[in-house]
């Protein structure tokens, strides 16, 4: 592991709502984020020589070259604790299925960006939960501007722009992810996460809520893409396989995790 990821290790880096999401919908495509989390857990180039000197990320500008650079590290390579650093270098060393680390992207972008999070959480997941067949636009403005009324306390002076731009690249990020479709149209894909995906939910989920032990008050939850009313069967299924243990009284379904952030790679996927 290289020596500078101490110094990646901040636990409320995702206090303020900002336009990440502008940033990162706007790479060509996700590939070259595989290969930043690569790069920085390997030997090879930094982020910011596959930024600059390689210009993996296909940018004209030194000024749009600075803000993916910080951008990618804030969103992608910010880490809450040691174990959070174990987990992704596990997960990006490991042989994890590309559909699995999709998904890891959405979960490592939520717990480091609460915009995108509440984006996820209560526009996106809601919409694909209540069986419509696709999500527009008009929907994630609708949720910003009532978001941005509700919240005048937070002083955000976001324009019609901003938040038309936000909402645009937000669904062509999750289009570039394999979640929706690529046309105009914006289509669900299905999305079924791998038994170990699910697994590896959960690890994400206590690190948003450490000391917090009930799965389902989570707000991670509805990214897990398990419908509310088969989490605890199929929670229940794994906890049976020994990868980590469950409690349900009734009322909370606690989750108690057996295995290491360093080794639950290694244990789900060889």
């Amino acid at each position: 592991m290289k020596n500078n990821l101490a110094n990646t290790i901040d636990d409320n880096n995702d206090d303020s709502y900002n336009t990440a999401i502008n940033v990162i919908g706007g790479l060509k495509d996700c590939s070259v984020i595989f290969k930043a989390i690569d790069s920085h857990f390997s030997q090879s180039d930094s982020l910011k020589e596959l930024v600059n000197q390689r210009n993996e990320f296909n940018l004209r500008t030194e000024r749009s070259r600075t803000r993916v650079e910080r951008e990618v590290r804030k969103v992608f390579l910010q880490f809450k604790s040691q174990e959070h650093v174990d987990l992704i270098q596990g997960i990006f060393t490991e042989s994890v299925p590309l559909q699995d680390k999709e998904l890891v992207l959405v979960w490592q972008f939520a717990l480091n960006n609460r915009l995108f999070r509440k984006i996820s959480s209560r526009v996106f997941a809601k919409t694909y939960y209540s069986g419509r067949a696709s999500i527009s636009k008009d929907d994630i403005t609708a949720y910003l501007k009532e978001f941005l009324r509700q919240n005048e306390s937070l002083e955000i002076s976001w324009s019609e722009n901003t938040i038309n731009t936000l909402s645009t690249k937000y669904l062509n990020l999750m289009s570039k992810l394999g979640f929706l479709s690529p046309g105009r149209v914006k289509s669900f894909k299905h999305i079924r996460p791998s038994s170990e995906a699910q697994v590896l939910f959960l690890y994400f989920a206590k690190l948003l809520s450490p000391n917090a032990s009930n799965i389902l008050t989570n707000e991670l939850l509805p990214l897990s893409f398990v419908p509310s009313e088969d989490v605890q069967d199929r929670l229940k299924k794994l906890s049976l396989k020994g990868f980590f243990n469950m409690n349900f009284n009734g009322v909370a379904l606690n989750i108690e995790l057996t295995h290491s952030y360093k080794g639950i790679c290694d244990v789900l996927y060889n």
